[in-house]
């Protein structure tokens, strides 16, 4: 049999769909028709009932997720939809009363996590973008950093730590892969000495507790004026800062919307202290954290930008360390998505 990493997206896809169908089978509900909504690190199905509900299902094909990290999120997930007023996921019960299920996949020979979910209606955030959305987006985060500094992990729920740069994925920085070069690897390791610095020092200032860990515009909906944040699959042990230091990596140099960002929080919480210099680090931490998990993807469409993504981390890492700034819009960075 073909390598789940070596066939095309599309033949991924196809062949996941019998997991997905098998995945159901856990939760109480007939199958009408099933489409697939995202194929990258998670994949993520469009589940439409006989009687007319619809749901998200969740395969966790390629990601690390343990029984533990999923009770941990899920619970959480629960227990933020029973005490604010954020459009969340909406995580549903299998037929014996769990939040998940776990489904053995041909394709990968192993068996992975299936969640599904209340289906939220909208669209996603992605380019349309306003100040006015980041502010929002910036007061969900403070009402979920507000929830969880009073919320404690259930017993035998873990998640994964923010403390190294890396987080929970095998350091792959100094391996020798073809787009790897002695000079490229240099590099990487001089950015982390930055990054990790601040990461400690964060750490030290202030309490770890749950947070999402990937708040970005692809995982943002609108509805009717209403945003929803979804996948928390990222869900992790951090501190404050470290939420809006994602935010604002993939907010592509726009001060306009990391401005809003940083009022919307401040707005329902005051903002944590650091210095622009740590941010800066952090940002370039969040570059090489993604670029440790891309070069060893699967997933077959991310793995044809591999080269491309590298020698544009290259420039951004390079302009980092000469000025102390982190940017996406450079000369020699090339559009990607």
């Amino acid at each position: 049999m073909v390598e789940y990493a070596q066939l095309s997206a599309r033949a991924q896809v196809l062949r996941l769909r019998a997991t997905a169908f098998a995945a159901l089978q856990a939760f109480p509900l007939e199958v009408r028709r099933l489409r697939v909504l995202y194929h990258g690190y998670n994949t993520t199905f469009r589940v439409e009932a006989v009687d007319g509900r619809r749901f998200a299902l969740r395969l966790a094909v390629t990601t690390r997720k343990t029984p533990a990290d999923l009770t941990a999120e899920m619970a959480w997930l629960d227990a933020l939809h029973a005490s604010t007023d954020l459009r969340l996921p909406v995580p549903q019960h299998t037929r014996t009363g769990g939040l998940f299920t776990e489904v053995w996949c041909e394709l990968v020979g192993r068996t992975i996590p299936a969640a599904l979910f209340a289906w939220l209606p909208g669209r996603d955030l992605d380019d349309g973008a306003t100040p006015e959305a980041l502010h929002e987006i910036g007061r969900i985060t403070a009402t979920l950093h507000r929830h969880a500094a009073g919320w404690q992990l259930p017993p035998g729920a873990s998640l994964m730590s923010f403390l190294p740069v890396l987080s929970n994925l095998p350091d792959r920085l100094d391996e020798p892969f073809p787009e790897f070069t002695p000079a490229r690897r240099a590099l990487w390791a001089e950015a982390r000495v930055h990054a990790q610095a601040t990461h400690d020092a964060w750490w030290s200032r202030w309490r770890p507790q749950v947070q999402h860990g990937d708040i970005h515009l692809g995982n943002v909906m609108t509805f009717r004026g209403r945003l929803a944040l979804l996948d928390f699959d990222d869900s992790g042990i951090g501190v404050p800062p470290h939420d809006l230091a994602v935010t604002t990596y993939y907010l592509g140099d726009d001060e306009r919307l990391q401005e809003a960002l940083l009022a919307g929080y401040e707005s329902l919480a005051p903002l944590p202290a650091y210095t622009a210099s740590e941010f800066q680090a952090v940002l370039a931490g969040r570059q090489l954290l993604l670029l440790d998990d891309v070069i060893a993807t699967e997933n077959a469409a991310i793995r044809a930008i591999v080269p491309r993504y590298v020698a544009n981390a290259e420039v951004k890492l390079r302009h980092f360390l000469a000025t102390g700034e982190f940017r996406h819009r450079l000369e020699g960075v090339e559009t990607l998505w």
